[in-house]
């Protein structure tokens, strides 16, 4: 337990900004939200299998996706960038891009230095190119499937 704080801090702090996300835009999101999850776990499956990664003292250690970045930082860094940048393909792809290179290159760099993961078979250009390919992923999710079942579900209120 005592190895894993950090892990444990980057799984609950970004969770204390989710009240000014807003119940309308959490609800409306959510769901493009937790797909979103699943798909990086199933690259997180990949990584394990092909050791593009690897987590440091996982909180749950037999698990390929490290839940405290999937369902940290990750998790909440999606709502809010769809909250502010929705409807605005490029906006919203031009900040995923920001946010994708800065978790590409420094923060990875960092995280390898305070020990929570390492690169190992993947580069950062790659990890880069992954992280773009699910945000516009995300996006069309959002914009194909859970906007026209909102839509219709209002409709039928």
């Amino acid at each position: 337990m005592k190895e894993k704080w950090k892990m444990y801090l980057l799984l609950i702090l970004p969770w204390f900004s989710v009240a000014k996300i807003g119940k309308f835009s959490f609800f409306r999101f959510f769901p493009t939200i937790i797909f979103s999850d699943l798909v990086i776990a199933l690259i997180s499956e990949l990584s394990r299998e092909l050791k593009w990664w690897k987590v440091k003292n996982p909180i749950i250690p037999k698990l390929a996706t490290d839940i405290s970045f999937v369902f940290g930082p990750f998790t909440i860094l999606n709502f809010w960038i769809f909250k502010v940048t929705y409807k605005r393909f490029w906006i919203y792809l031009t900040t995923n891009i920001l946010a994708d290179y800065l978790f590409a290159y420094p923060l990875t760099t960092i995280a390898e230095k305070i020990g929570i993961y390492k690169m190992v078979r993947m580069s950062r250009k790659q990890l880069f190119f992954i992280s773009i390919a699910v945000a516009i992923l995300n996006y069309l999710y959002q914009s194909l499937f859970v906007e026209p079942l909102r839509r219709n579900h209002n409709k039928c209120e």
